[in-house]
């Protein structure tokens, strides 16, 4: 059986990991398969000079799923500040005004930017728009200058986002508040951004896999001619310290130690502070400077880590995972494995049976 065929079998028919994963209470995350639902609806908002590569590519996946199910999985509206906008190489879209858009009805936004080079003037009503009307959708991504666009409406602040590296000091100056990452693109929640370009492709790849599951996702890989990166929101895995900066900064070395060997009791960031000789506040300096992150979300990578490895290699209860890697609840658990990997536990382990089985 072709995977195509596979999708279209399985997919109809949730399976037990697909009705663990809806439990998490995630925004944008339960899966909607099956003829008889209605489509999510997806609006795609174009910032002049907006990327023709990006766009294409992001509405081209969900426009894929579509034609791989047979089924209308997404319904896209394409909105501009007026009635057309002109892309970076003077080609003119048709868009439908913001103003005219029921929010209401649609699941998700996609803000659509250009290159690098300049982060543009935006247009004060376009960012008042966005704020106000940001509780109307149940999931957001920026693609390009369109994460500049949110994080101007104050949409990013405290997450995690992924914007062009050409300008990261003078974005990480002017939004202190975000987390700016160098992954080509970045999943906080409900709140999903890149760097623009093709991976605009990967991060659909990604917020689909969530909504539609992972053979869905194999599905897509297979017709872009594309190889899956890796099935996590984050392309890169977690920032280590290089020997240098090892010897340079050896307080840093000692306070990762301390974290790889507390997984199952995690130490609070004051007590991992206290322990090597810092301030909270100068250790949070060290990880910003050096790592690209906080010490509690570098402490998180660290036992989700753990939890994949102990999920590919044994067979314990995912229950069992959870506790051994400082997890409360198996559902919070579930919750923060998913985000970070775009699978659930019980996805992964599955994931690991069946490429061993291949073998």
């Amino acid at each position: 059986m072709g995977l195509k065929d596979k999708v279209l079998e399985t997919l109809g028919h949730p399976s037990a990991s697909d009705s663990d994963a809806d439990s998490d209470g995630n925004a944008g995350a339960d899966h909607r398969e099956g003829g008889g639902d209605s489509p999510r609806r997806v609006a795609c908002l174009l910032l002049p000079g907006f990327s023709l590569l990006s766009a294409a590519s992001a509405i081209d996946a969900m426009q894929a799923c579509n034609r791989i199910t047979g089924e209308e999985r997404y319904r896209i509206e394409v909105l501009g500040e007026s009635h057309s906008v002109s892309s970076d190489f003077g080609v003119d879209m048709a868009t439908m005004p913001i103003h005219s858009l029921i929010e209401e009805a649609i699941d998700g936004l996609l803000v659509c930017g250009g290159g690098p080079a300049d982060y543009p003037a935006m247009d004060e009503d376009v960012l008042s728009w966005l704020s106000k009307r940001r509780r109307h959708f149940s999931w957001l991504a920026g693609i390009g200058t369109g994460g500049y666009c949110l994080a101007r409406a104050g949409l990013l602040d405290r997450r995690k986002a992924s914007v062009h590296w050409w300008s990261l000091q003078e974005l990480r100056d002017q939004f202190p508040e975000i987390f700016f990452s160098t992954e080509l693109f970045s999943m906080d929640d409900e709140i999903a951004t890149c760097r623009g370009g093709t991976a605009a492709l990967d991060m659909m790849f990604s917020i689909i896999g969530r909504q539609q599951g992972s053979d869905m996702v194999d599905a897509l890989s297979q017709h872009f001619v594309r190889e899956r990166v890796g099935r996590s929101g984050a392309m890169n895995e977690r920032r280590r310290l290089s020997a240098d900066e090892m010897q340079e900064q050896p307080v840093l070395h000692d306070a990762i130690q301390l974290m790889e060997a507390n997984i199952e009791e995690p130490l609070g960031s004051d007590d991992l502070a206290m322990h090597v000789g810092l301030s909270r506040r100068q250790m949070e300096r060290l990880f910003r400077k050096y790592l690209n992150t906080v010490p509690s979300r570098y402490y998180l990578q660290i036992r989700l880590e753990a939890a994949r490895r102990q999920l590919q290699s044994n067979g314990l209860p995912i229950s069992d995972v959870a506790l051994a890697c400082g997890f409360a609840s198996s559902a919070h658990f579930s919750t923060v494995y998913r985000n970070h990997f775009g699978v659930t536990p019980s996805e992964e382990r599955s994931l690991k049976a069946s490429a061993v089985s291949d073998d």
